[in-house]
């Protein structure tokens, strides 16, 4: 059995994944969302069920978050994280109490694979790698079946949707794409489905490459996606059409310079991962940096961005 550090926070749905950010940011391995709403919505969507529990369907506007860490894990680091978020966000988080508790890691990971679903943004569907879910499409849909691992990008959180749609209004057949913490390689492989030519991916996460690499064969792009464990500085050369960044506001400002030496003129760069709060920041980097605005997209708390 490995046995780890359960981190449950209760939080409401509006601060759901703003806390699950904060525990994965801490480093956690997987994190899982417990909402009653998203239950309903399940219920609503086209799998097919042969049998639901009437008494998981109820209402309560308290969310639990849990995140798993290594049983020597310093919990102060999660308060502290919570603290901040409450000081600079003006919705409702709830309590945002902390739970720690001992977990078997092992089954945690069976259990989330058992409530995947289809996710469809544009013409873009993920499916899982394990399962169709009963899901019926349409005919010029793209399917990318995917198993993220312990690696981030399931299609779930919106930084990610967001990211899938701005590529799909920027990429051109035979563009050259470069996709900087790629995490489950989500995006490298929308992007290489859509018609890439090359796509180079990179991530300093071993596990997060891993997936990426894994999910490259399965979704049969592995000739067009070339992935590495390193930085974007590391992976990148000569210039690319398009550049994908979905990571956190302070590693894409860091970024912002050096991404300008690998872009031509009149590249896409495509950045999400930002908090309302962190807008302007990011906005303000990368106009330093030389870019344009062409686009912003909103969903919920984040923006992603389209630089030229």
């Amino acid at each position: 059995m490995n046995i780890v550090k359960r981190v449950t926070v209760y939080t409401t749905s509006a601060g759901s994944e703003l806390v699950a950010d904060i525990l994965c940011a801490a480093g956690s391995e997987g994190v899982g969302i417990y909402d009653s709403e998203d239950f309903k919505s399940l219920i609503d969507s086209d799998i097919i069920w042969d049998y639901v529990d009437e008494g998981a369907l109820f209402d309560s506007p308290v969310v639990r978050v849990a995140g798993f860490f290594p049983t020597d894990f310093d919990i102060h680091i999660i308060r502290a994280a919570l603290d901040e978020l409450k000081e600079r966000s003006d919705g409702d988080l709830g309590s945002l109490e902390v739970n720690c508790e001992d977990a078997d890691a092992d089954a945690w990971i069976d259990i989330w694979k058992s409530y995947a679903r289809p996710i469809r943004e544009g013409k873009i569907v993920i499916l899982p790698e394990w399962t169709d879910c009963g899901f019926k499409g349409e005919q010029d849909d793209i399917i990318i079946r995917l198993d993220p691992g312990m690696a981030f990008g399931t299609g779930e959180h919106e930084t990610t949707r967001l990211c899938l749609k701005l590529l799909q209004k920027v990429i051109k057949r035979g563009d050259r794409v470069l996709d900087i913490g790629t995490g489950s390689g989500i995006l490298a492989i929308a992007a290489a489905k859509l018609g890439a030519a090359e796509v180079d991916a990179c991530d300093i996460d071993a596990q997060a490459v891993e997936a990426c690499r894994r999910n490259c064969e399965v979704n049969g792009v592995s000739n067009t996606v070339k992935v590495a464990k390193a930085d974007l500085t590391e992976c990148a050369s000569g210039k690319y059409d398009v550049v994908l960044g979905n990571i956190t506001a302070d590693i894409l400002m860091r970024l912002s310079k050096d991404i300008g030496e690998y872009t031509s003129v009149g590249a896409s760069t495509v950045v999400s991962g930002i908090i309302h709060s962190r807008a302007g920041d990011v906005e303000r980097a990368y106009c330093d940096a030389g870019f344009s605005l062409d686009e912003t997209a909103i969903d919920g708390e984040w923006r992603a961005y389209i630089w030229k």
